[in-house]
């Protein structure tokens, strides 16, 4: 009986730990991440970051799915920051959103139909969207600054300013404009650019992001 208790024993607290596992990885996706400020004096050049912006998300026609005449408004604004900023001569830098961490892969499984997960057509940049050559890179939480990459091809290009556009408005885009803020980048984000499946969080954020010193425009 007492090898029974001990497997038992071991079972309670696997259980446990992939529990608080679990726990971990959800708040992860919702917290902005902390680092060094950047000399901005030494960064004077600007980028557009274009946030998630992918079909699984995009054209998603689950609850949560946008508006299409909302969606396609919002791309058409998109594009025309992709234009204006490379007539300007500004970097133009995609992120795409794929989840990593089993527990939040195995929530979206259960909930969303898998969206954001590993493997899906879904992933790649929405069909409207104008990507060109540009940089893509790939980030598992909300904060666009947790994936070092990023950052490092900021620092090579000099970019002090950020431009921020894409979804959702309520998460990852708020969440990377304050992990920049915490590097002390200029941020802006453009309103009539993003997409959010929460309209009614958006406000308080808004201000939450003007106060910290985005731009909101």
């Amino acid at each position: 009986m007492s090898g029974l208790w001990i497997l038992i024993g071991f079972v309670v607290l696997g259980a446990a730990g992939a529990l608080l596992y679990g726990v971990y990885c959800v708040r992860k996706l919702g917290t902005p991440t902390k680092g060094t400020a950047i000399d901005r004096s030494s960064r004077p050049n600007s980028a557009l970051v274009v946030i998630d912006v992918q079909e699984d998300f995009t054209r998603n026609t689950g609850k949560h799915g946008f508006d299409p005449k909302v969606r396609d408004n919002a791309l058409a604004e998109i594009n025309r920051e992709i234009r204006e900023a490379r007539t300007a001569g500004q970097d133009v830098i995609f992120i795409k959103n794929i989840f990593r961490d089993w527990p939040v892969v195995a929530l979206m499984k259960l909930v969303a139909k898998g969206i954001g997960t590993p493997g899906r057509e879904g992933l790649r940049i929405d069909r409207a969207i104008d990507v060109a050559q540009a940089p893509v890179f790939e980030k598992s939480i909300g904060d666009t600054f947790s994936e070092p990459q990023f950052e490092a091809f900021l620092k090579e290009k000099k970019i002090g300013r950020l431009t921020l556009v894409g979804l959702d408005a309520c998460h990852c885009v708020q969440l990377t404009a304050k992990g920049a803020l915490a590097r002390d980048y200029e941020v802006e984000v453009r309103e009539p650019s993003l997409l959010t499946a929460t309209p009614d969080k958006w406000p308080p954020l808004k201000q939450e992001l003007n106060v910290a010193g985005a731009i909101i425009g």
